[in-house]
């Protein structure tokens, strides 16, 4: 009944499976395990049997393929009791974590199918009980071929195929924090974008301050949870107390409205391993003062630069600047005053993120706050543009029904944006496939979502009238303007709205 609940209102549960299974009489899995044959062995080549979070247990082996077959049978729905379309899955202690062995894991002599010594597959284990249930949870019911979220504590190269990673059981410290920053570049950078840390810290418990910074930086998590031991006190936003629940709420809802960039930027990496968050030298490998600096980071390639306030009682914060391009923050609208290669000084007192838009890109938002992601599945667009020097940008938006396999049968939307001579326009980012994409179900409701409004910064004089010409196929129609001339530090910008063209479709506005 509580996973109907939370279908109801878009939501998901996760629960955790570990690799331990608990040795005791009359429960079917610990038989199964025995009776098969599909655990890992000691040295004596007897089943191996260690001392976690059950007590007892043994571990299943995840390198016999008759243990992964005998695996997808557990998560058949009508064997996995009480679980529903909207239950995934957490891997944890897959290292795996044994609590009475040598170095709290496995001896390095325990026998794995085929042989092999644990010595000799310790760093892929992980890896293999998470490839163990990611191929259940595709084959939870025939006919369901749903995208899995599975989280994993253990990995190797090739597990940022299968799901998410996070740091561990970090500390309720700012050093923690502080530290989470490069430790998630570096998954990027490694080949494993999808990463994140405990938001808060794990062990301890954070003082009001800590914790709200904590969400400012983890909204920049590829991977975004709060999360903590059983020990640790109540610490949810809505529990904190003003100022802060409304900080951290603004913070959420950054996250939320900024989710068509995300999805954007995961595509990315799909396609080409680029990180999500990229760091200085990733961007600017030809600036060499970038290769040391492990605190600041672009989102995908929107433009947005962050750089999250990391320490205690800090109330500004120094941004290196990678280019000669502009910038503006994000927030504000304001003109920043950089210059390449030297750092530039951003207020932050504990309300702000220190947040810049690199002039010359264009970035979605959805801007209705809504309670879950599922929420906002059909929500109509905001596009913002922050012009470059010379007044052009460009950017895209990836969208898919981020559910299903439907994508790799072309059920996804792809555009491209440009602004270029007073012209902003949207086509298709890739060719055409050579055989017409007949819409299913997700396609034909996106021909009911249209860009609502665009909000250009930066924007040139040519945008300073009342109205705009939309063109569209065979449309045409006027859009409302508002421009609001440059002032006191802050750029010129523009709001076109209501824009109704639809988002996956070709469209443009000549405001020259």
């Amino acid at each position: 009944s509580m996973g109907e609940q939370l279908k109801t209102h878009g939501r998901n549960l996760v629960v955790l499976i570990d690799p331990h299974i608990k040795k005791v009489d009359g429960y079917p899995v610990s038989s199964d395990i025995v009776s098969k044959d599909l655990a890992v062995h000691d040295k004596d080549d007897n089943l191996y049997e260690g001392w976690c979070w059950p007590g007892s247990s043994h571990w299943i082996d995840c390198f016999n393929p008759k243990a992964i077959d005998w695996w997808k049978t557990l998560f058949k729905y009508d064997y996995f009791k009480g679980t529903l379309e909207n239950t995934f899955i957490w891997n944890d202690m897959n290292e795996p974590s044994v609590f009475n062995g040598p170095e709290t894991t496995m001896p390095k002599d325990n026998i794995h199918y085929d042989n092999w010594e644990h010595r000799d597959v310790h760093n892929i284990n992980g890896l293999t009980f998470h490839n163990a249930t990611f191929q259940a949870m595709v084959s939870r019911k025939k006919g369901e071929l749903r995208r899995p979220f599975i989280l994993t504590r253990s990995f190797y190269a090739g597990s940022q195929r299968l799901g998410a990673m996070w740091t561990g059981d970090n500390q309720a410290e700012w050093d923690h924090l502080k530290e989470s920053i490069p430790m998630v570049l570096n998954q990027g950078i490694s080949g494993f974008p999808f990463a994140g840390a405990d938001v808060g810290g794990f062990f301890g418990n954070p003082d009001k301050e800590l914790i709200t910074r904590w969400y400012q930086t983890g909204a920049f998590y590829p991977f975004f949870r709060g999360h903590a031991h059983i020990d640790a006190r109540r610490r949810e936003p809505y529990l904190i107390g003003e100022p802060y629940t409304q900080i951290i709420t603004a913070a959420l809802r950054l996250r939320y409205a900024l989710l068509p960039s995300w999805y954007t930027a995961f595509r990315q990496a799909n396609q080409d391993g680029s990180p999500i968050v990229q760091p200085m030298f990733w961007t600017h490998p030809d600036e060499e003062a970038g290769f040391a600096i492990d605190d600041q980071f672009f989102v995908g390639s929107t433009g947005l630069l962050a750089k999250p306030i990391t320490q205690q009682g800090k109330e500004s914060t120094d941004i290196w600047i990678p280019d000669d391009e502009i910038y503006y923050d994000y927030f504000t609208y304001n003109v920043m005053k950089t210059q390449k290669g030297k750092h530039l000084s951003v207020s932050a007192p504990l309300e702000n993120i220190p947040l810049l838009m690199r002039g010359g890109h264009i970035f979605p938002r959805r801007d209705i706050p809504r309670r879950s992601a599922a929420m906002m599945r059909f929500d109509d667009y905001t596009l913002v543009v922050s012009a470059s020097k010379s007044g052009s940008a460009e950017g895209e938006l990836y969208v898919d029904d981020g559910d299903s396999f439907d994508y790799e049968q072309n059920q996804y939307i792809h555009r491209r944006f440009n602004l270029d001579g007073g012209v902003l326009s949207s086509k298709n980012a890739e060719e055409a496939p050579t055989e017409a994409v007949k819409p299913g179900a997700w396609l034909q409701a996106m021909d009911d979502v249209h860009v609502d409004k665009i909000v250009i910064v930066g924007a040139p004089s040519s945008w300073n009238k009342q109205e705009v010409q939309v063109r569209s196929g065979d449309r045409d129609w006027k859009a409302k303007v508002q421009y609001y001339p440059a002032e006191k530090g802050r750029a010129a910008f523009a709001v076109v709205g209501r824009v109704g063209a639809r988002i996956g479709e070709d469209w443009s506005i000549e405001a020259a």
